[in-house]
């Protein structure tokens, strides 16, 4: 009877395990994907004359910027820049900057907070 207690708690943990590192992964994806954004919205303001927009400012324009740049890297048929080791970060401080100076074009009696 304990040896079958034994066996049902072991089977219990290693799905528990198995469940927990897929949610773990997704988790530290997510993490990472904050990091690179934040990251390329970073360096976008650097590029760009002015004030920053803080974390979550430059989180949010790191994520605009990477979309905007994928798809002004598609338009010009620079596809293959994406696809380098960091051409996608690259590629999202080109958006970002290009996000930038549209966001400041039309929020211009506006200071960034």
């Amino acid at each position: 009877m304990n040896l079958t207690i034994g066996i049902v708690i072991a089977i219990a943990l290693a799905v528990g395990a198995l469940l927990l590192s897929g949610l773990l992964g997704k988790l530290i994806g997510l993490a990472v994907s904050l990091a690179v954004w934040g990251l390329t919205g970073y360096l976008a303001g650097k590029l760009m004359p002015g004030e920053g927009y803080g974390l979550i400012g430059n989180i949010i324009m790191g994520l605009v910027g990477g979309f905007a740049g994928s798809l002004l890297m598609t338009a010009l048929g620079w596809v293959g820049l994406i696809h380098l080791p960091f051409g996608g970060i690259i590629a999202g401080v080109i958006g970002g900057a290009i996000a930038v100076l549209v966001s400041r074009l039309f929020f211009k009696g506006q200071a960034a907070q």
